[in-house]
């Protein structure tokens, strides 16, 4: 598996670099994915102006597919977002290892 950052997160996260395009609150963007868990991503190289807390977000990660959620708050150059729950989240979650495995390690810096 990749690296991921040794902090309290409840989920792993790891460091990637993918292009990310999507849409805040029905405004497009496009970003760099910095990194991603199975609960959320943070999206970077892009002005902060466009979004605020709690938007919603849909998403496409290159690798990881269309995932949607909120804005959970501001980061330097973007934002963190929470993925939102589904009906079927352990499918996502699956999904998400899948992805990460799908990628090798050598696409996942850290």
């Amino acid at each position: 598996m990749g690296h991921f950052r040794d902090d309290s997160r409840a989920a792993e996260r790891y460091v990637v670099d993918a292009r990310v395009k999507g849409s805040v609150a029905g405004q497009a963007f496009e970003g760099d994915l910095q990194d991603v868990s199975e609960t959320g991503a943070a999206v970077t190289g892009m002005p902060q102006s466009i979004f605020e807390n709690n938007q919603f977000v849909e998403m496409h990660m290159e690798g990881f597919g269309h995932r949607q959620g909120y804005v959970a708050r501001r980061i330097p150059e973007g934002f963190a977002l929470q993925f939102a729950e589904s009906e079927d989240e352990e499918k996502c979650r699956q999904e998400f290892r899948d992805a990460v495995r799908a990628l090798g390690p050598g696409a996942l810096r850290g």
